[in-house]
């Protein structure tokens, strides 16, 4: 099996960055069936919504993002991170350009 290329999250967050939309998203592998994405966030508030069949891990790269669920609001700052279980409706706030990396895998 070959292995894959070095990826420099912080490098692929850059290049995100450039973009002019709300936020963009860039899947920059795969982790045993799970997505592994970089994402970055200008101040946006996303709809509410639910995974069905997945768990989301947000680690936070750079900048803050609160994590909007039923069970409350959790600010995440840099170094940080937090997982929304299957079937938690959850949406993400973020009042500053935000660096992110998520983890999106089936729940077991």
């Amino acid at each position: 099996m070959e292995a894959k290329a070095l990826v420099n999250l912080l490098e692929v967050a850059q290049r995100l960055s450039q973009n002019t939309e709300s936020w963009s998203s860039e899947q920059i592998d795969s982790f045993n069936g799970s997505q592994v994405n970089v994402r970055v966030m200008h101040p946006i508030i996303t709809d509410w919504h639910v995974h069905a069949d997945t768990d989301e891990l947000f680690v936070v790269l750079s900048g803050s993002v609160t994590i909007d669920t039923e069970d409350g609001e959790f600010l995440l700052s840099q170094s940080d991170c937090f997982i929304v279980k299957t079937g938690m409706r959850h949406r993400a706030i973020t009042e500053e350009n935000t660096m992110l990396m998520t983890l999106i895998c089936k729940s077991i």
